[in-house]
């Protein structure tokens, strides 16, 4: 493994448990057995190593959990978008690789400093680009705005557990049955598709 892929690696670990602003380059160099210089050889600077380490883990989640599901293409819209609000609720759930970006982007997102052009940037190359034909094809006809609110409250709602992992610990403990997960993963599922869902009925109010 090369260095550059070590400090990524070390950044990830480190960022899913501090997040961007208390995420120690000092650590992260340690984690790697690099040096500080290294950071900036490889990057340029702490935000452009973010902006791959944001990247890695997307790409490891999606090798995991992907958003697609792999369905075939004449799969009827719905039932992409429920896919891809599974893989994220799931991916949010997960304590292991594949739940290092929502880890990630849950400690970062609200935190003062951030590099919020960065996390914008890749969030929109990862996860606005591909949602945003589904939700054109699911909502049909309607303004910008709509559509850019939708996309956020798709993504926000998908994502919301990753933000309280206390509080999804006390619920379902160390070790949840399967079936449990399964249960509560279908029901966010089933809240984001009506979220989502409304947007189309106060558009078609808008019209009236």
């Amino acid at each position: 493994m090369t260095v550059k892929d070590k400090l990524i690696n070390s950044a990830i670990r480190v960022f899913s448990k501090s997040g961007y602003r208390d995420g120690k380059v000092a650590e992260i160099v340690r984690g790697a057995t690099a040096n500080i210089a290294a950071v900036n050889y490889y990057f340029g600077s702490k935000e452009k190593l973010f902006a791959q380490v944001l990247r890695k883990a997307y790409a490891v989640a999606e090798q995991t959990l992907p958003i697609s599901g792999n369905l075939p293409l004449n799969t009827p819209v719905e039932q992409k978008l429920a896919t891809f609000a599974r893989a994220i609720v799931r991916r949010s759930l997960d304590k292991g690789p594949a739940g290092d970006y929502n880890r990630i982007m849950s400690k970062t997102v609200h935190s003062a400093g951030s590099p919020i052009d960065t996390i914008c940037a890749e969030v929109t190359t990862l996860q606005v680009e591909p949602l945003l034909p589904l939700l054109v094809a699911y909502l049909g006809e309607a303004d910008e705005q709509t559509y850019a609110v939708a996309t956020l409250n798709f993504l926000s709602l998908s994502s919301v557990i990753a933000k309280h992992p206390f509080v999804i610990d006390k619920i379902f403990g160390d070790n949840p049955a399967e079936e449990t997960l399964d249960a509560f993963i279908e029901q966010q599922v089933k809240a984001v598709l009506a979220a989502t869902k409304s947007f189309e009925t106060k558009k078609l109010n808008c019209l009236v």
